[in-house]
C-alpha cells in the first residue's frame, strides 16, 4: 500500500465512526389546546400530544378523567368531563411531563349550570373506613385476591367514599387500587414495616379528588417512641409492627380543612391497650390548629366501656359516631368485622370517631351488602355522613 493511500486509510478508520455516531435528540412536547373552554354538561374533549419521547399524564381534578396517563411520541388524549352540577365555574389543570423534565399544560375552565345548586357553605362529608384483607392471605376459592377484587372494586365505587381510611393494603392492593379509582381517588400509603414508611402490608388515606386535595402528611408508630419503627403487637398470634398515618384534606369547593387519621390496631390485647394513648397525644402533635378532627381505622378492640379499655381511651378523646346517633339514623349492620362468614357481621372493631364542635355526625353506615352472595373482604366498609358546620 502506497504511503498516501495508508495515511488516508488510518485518517478515514479513526474518523468516520466518530461521525457516524448519532447524536440524541433533544426532547419535544406541546399540548393542542392549551385551554379548554368546557360547558357545564358530562362531555369529552380532545387534547393533541406532539412529541419525540415518552410522557406521563397527571392531574389532581377527579371530574376530569383522561382516557390514558402516559404515552410516547404523538397522540391523542381524550378528556372526560363530569357535569358541573354547581352554578360556580372550576378549573382544573392537567400537566404533561418528560422523563427529562419538559412540562406543558392544559388549562380545563367548566362553566358552572345555570339554575345548579349552590356550593354549600357547611359541607356534608362522607368519611369512613374499610379493611380490603391482605391480597396475599387467600390463595384460592371465592375469596382468592384474583376472585375477589372485582367485588372489592364494587364495594368501594358503592361506598361513594369523601375521605376514608385503609387497612392492609400489600404491595399488590395499593398499585391496584392507584389504577382502578385514579379518576376518582387519590391515595398515601404508610407502611409500619419501614423507617421511610414506604412499602408492603401498609394501611392509607383516600380521598376524592374532585373534592379534596390532602396535605400536611404524617404517619408513627404506637410507641413511646413513635418517630423509630419497633415491633409493639406481640402476643400469641404473631409479632407485628403498629402505627397509623394522619392527613389535612381541604374541600376545595369552601376551602375548610379537615384532620383524618387512620389506625390499623394491635391483634395482642395488651399491645392494643399499652398503644392507644399514643393516638390522641399524635393527634394533639399533628393537629395543632384544632381542625375538625376524625379518627378512623380498624382497631381490634371491642366498645368496652370499662375504664381503661381501648374503646375507652378513644371515646374519652373523640366521639364515636355510632354511639352518638340514634337508632333512626344507623344503617346496615352492626358488626363490622365479618369473617367471611357473617352477614349481619361478627363484632364492632372498626370505627368512625370525630372532635370538634364544627362537626355534627348526619348518620352511619355499615354497609354488609354482598355481591352474588360472597364478600368483598373479610370487613365491611363503614362511613358516617359529617356535617362540618362554620
Amino acid at each position: 500500500m502506497r504511503t498516501g493511500v495508508r495515511a488516508l486509510f488510518f485518517l478515514l478508520a479513526g474518523v468516520l465512526p466518530v461521525a457516524c455516531r448519532p447524536e440524541t435528540a433533544p426532547e419535544e412536547l406541546a399540548v393542542t389546546p392549551s385551554v379548554i373552554q368546557a360547558d357545564a354538561a358530562l362531555d369529552s374533549y380532545r387534547v393533541e400530544v406532539a412529541s419525540n419521547t415518552r410522557w406521563t399524564l397527571s392531574t389532581e381534578d377527579g371530574w376530569v378523567i383522561p382516557d390514558r396517563t402516559s404515552g410516547h411520541d404523538d397522540a391523542t388524549v381524550t378528556l372526560r368531563v363530569q357535569e358541573n352540577r354547581y352554578t360556580a365555574p372550576r378549573t382544573a389543570v392537567l400537566l404533561f411531563r418528560t422523563g427529562g423534565g419538559i412540562e406543558a399544560a392544559v388549562t380545563l375552565n367548566q362553566a358552572g349550570k345555570a339554575g345548579g345548586e349552590d356550593i354549600p357553605d357547611e359541607p356534608v362529608i362522607r368519611v369512613g373506613s374499610y379493611n380490603l384483607r391482605m391480597s396475599t392471605l387467600d390463595k384460592t376459592g371465592e375469596n382468592a385476591w384474583a376472585v375477589r377484587k372485582d367485588r372489592l372494586k364494587q364495594s368501594v365505587l358503592d361506598a361513594a367514599f369523601d375521605i376514608f381510611g385503609l387497612q392492609e393494603v400489600s404491595s399488590e392492593a395499593q398499585a391496584w387500587l392507584s389504577a382502578e379509582f385514579s379518576g376518582q381517588y387519590g391515595f398515601k400509603f404508610f407502611s409500619p414495616y419501614a423507617q421511610n414508611g414506604s412499602g408492603d402490608r401498609a394501611q392509607g388515606i383516600g380521598y376524592r379528588k374532585s373534592a379534596f386535595t390532602l396535605s400536611d402528611w404524617h404517619f408513627f408508630w404506637a410507641t413511646d417512641t413513635p418517630d423509630v419503627m419497633s415491633a409493639n403487637d406481640t402476643g400469641s398470634s404473631g409479632t407485628y409492627k403498629r402505627g397509623g398515618c394522619c392527613a389535612v384534606l381541604t374541600h376545595k369547593a369552601t376551602g375548610i380543612k379537615v384532620f383524618l387519621m387512620n389506625n390499623h390496631g394491635c391483634l395482642d390485647g395488651e399491645s392494643n391497650r399499652r398503644a392507644a394513648h399514643v393516638y390522641p397525644e399524635m393527634e394533639k402533635r399533628y393537629n395543632p390548629d384544632g381542625l375538625p378532627s376524625f379518627f378512623v381505622g380498624d382497631m381490634n378492640a371491642g366498645s368496652s366501656s370499662d375504664e381503661g379499655s381501648v374503646y375507652m381511651t378513644y371515646a374519652s378523646y373523640w366521639k364515636d359516631s355510632f354511639s352518638v346517633l340514634d337508632v333512626s339514623r344507623r344503617n346496615g349492620c352492626t358488626g363490622t368485622y365479618n369473617a367471611y362468614s357473617y352477614p349481619s357481621g361478627k363484632s364492632r372493631i372498626d370505627y368512625v370517631f370525630f372532635r370538634g364542635d364544627r362537626v355534627a355526625p348526619q348518620s352511619y353506615t355499615c354497609s354488609n351488602r354482598l355481591y352474588g352472595g360472597l364478600y368483598a373482604s373479610d370487613h365491611f366498609p363503614l362511613w358516617a355522613e359529617m356535617k362540618i358546620k362554620k
